[in-house]
């Protein structure tokens, strides 16, 4: 606990301050306030474009129209999870870069070197998951069912940011289930 005098003093010294003089330090003390989660100004954070979450915003509020205060909370958990989640996506490559690049001989010396790191990284993405799910199985249950849903297949749906992920699908290679082909089968 600081003593009456050190408070004093320190008022006195706030009054000299004149804050950072460089570009450079005016640039770097313009974060310094920066907050996350709950007392985030904005979701958005250097490095990221307002209008990317903005677009994924009006996306999830066109496929869950929310009628209620309840189902509103509901499409924004599923926005603020979607958002982290691309997020600590990104952060887990620049970490995988930063490790590789820094003389690892492997991946696995890479993530050796990292191992809390990335630990702490996946707890993240874990929890964002299952808050995504939770926050997804609840609206669906409050919302009707669509009662034309859609197809939802084809390349024409995947997005840059999720076209890794995509599989193409292939034809089943196991034996038809019908009697007459698999005869063979039960000797």
């Amino acid at each position: 606990m600081a003593t009456s005098a050190q408070i004093l003093a320190n008022r006195r010294n706030a009054l000299r301050s004149t804050g950072p003089r460089s570009v450079e330090g005016k640039a770097v003390s313009r974060f310094n306030a920066l907050k996350t989660g709950i007392q985030a100004k904005s979701q958005v954070i250097p490095g990221e474009d307002p209008a990317e979450l903005e677009k994924l915003a009006e996306e999830y509020h066109a496929q869950f129209p929310a009628s209620t205060p309840l189902e509103r909370f509901l499409v924004d958990t599923l926005i603020d999870a979607d958002w982290l989640l691309r997020r600590y996506r990104a952060v887990e490559a620049r970490l995988w870069d930063q490790s590789l690049a820094s003389g690892a001989a492997s991946l696995g010396e890479a993530y050796d070197r990292n191992l809390q790191v990335f630990t702490r990284l996946h707890r993240r993405i874990e929890a964002l998951d299952r808050s995504y799910a939770r926050a997804l199985k609840e609206l669906k249950r409050l919302q009707p069912a669509d009662p034309a849903p859609e197809e939802l297949s084809g390349p024409e749906l995947l997005t840059p940011e999720l076209a890794s992920f995509h599989t193409i699908p292939h034809q089943s290679l196991a034996p038809a289930h019908r009697p007459e082909e698999n005869k063979a089968l039960r000797l």
